[in-house]
């Protein structure tokens, strides 16, 4: 305690009318984030949202887990979400998951009460080599990779019926950016063109709740992305949770 959101409004210099909370979903978070700053917005509790990623899974890591220290990067985000006339929606509809029965797969198993973080619990081997301790992440990446393949393709389809569009409707597809192994099984399996699908990894790899903005950033600056595009954003994966939405590329038709 207390809340980061509150040191960031003194820090921001945000006035104290400013609600300031945080919410912990990790790699769905970003989705997440949008449907609570539609819905504080549409119901009359907010006029603008600043919605902000922030992970340092690094803090997490074994130095010697082969397992996850190649797949995980630190990232942030900031998303100014507010409300604007339009003839259409530019944000939604959203549909959002979740399966608790996966929470053991990936996980930090100390640092709450039952398991306090201050007590030492030694190390155990891991699958690919090295060790690592309760207090570090563990990934069962078969069973995170099996929960996604058989929970996603669902997930786009019924967001797809929710908007009555179908895949040809949809600009871009911005998946959370877990692995491109994952990425390319899943574009694969749903059936979206490769030239429609990002895969943002090389630089930072996976940024937990932030891959999401900073895929849509890199695509914009790349000019993979033009405003007004309409462009479906999916995560998936802690938890376990899901969620995804329809928005508007940002730019000038959205200011």
């Amino acid at each position: 305690m207390p809340a980061t959101a509150c040191l960031i409004q003194d820090r921001l210099g945000l006035g104290t009318g400013c609600g300031a909370l945080d919410f912990n979903q990790g790699c769905s978070g970003y989705v997440y984030g949008l449907s609570l700053a539609k819905g504080l917005i549409e119901g009359g509790m907010a006029r603008r949202v600043l919605l902000l990623t922030g992970e340092t899974y690094s803090k997490h890591l074994h130095c010697a887990d082969r397992t996850v220290r190649t797949i995980f990067g630190d990232g942030a985000s900031a998303t100014v979400i507010r409300a604007v006339e339009s003839d259409r929606d530019l944000l939604g509809p959203f549909v959002l998951g979740t399966d608790g029965r996966g929470a053991r797969q990936l996980v930090v198993r100390a640092g709450a009460f039952r398991l306090p973080a201050a007590v030492s619990h030694g190390s155990e081997p891991c699958e690919a080599g090295g060790a690592r301790s309760c207090g570090h992440l563990y990934m069962n990446g078969p069973e995170i990779f099996t929960f996604t393949l058989k929970t996603i393709p669902g997930l786009v389809r019924r967001l797809l019926a929710e908007a009555s569009l179908s895949i040809e409707d949809v600009d871009f597809f911005v998946f959370h950016q877990a692995n491109r192994f994952m990425l390319e099984r899943l574009r694969d399996k749903i059936g979206i063109p490769v030239e429609r699908f990002c895969i943002n990894l090389e630089t930072y790899g996976n940024t937990v709740s932030a891959t999401i903005p900073m895929a849509i950033e890199a695509a914009i600056a790349a000019g993979q992305m033009k405003p007004g595009q309409r462009i479906m954003a999916v995560g998936f994966g802690v938890g376990y949770s899901w969620g995804a939405c329809l928005l508007t590329a940002p730019g000038e038709l959205t200011k």
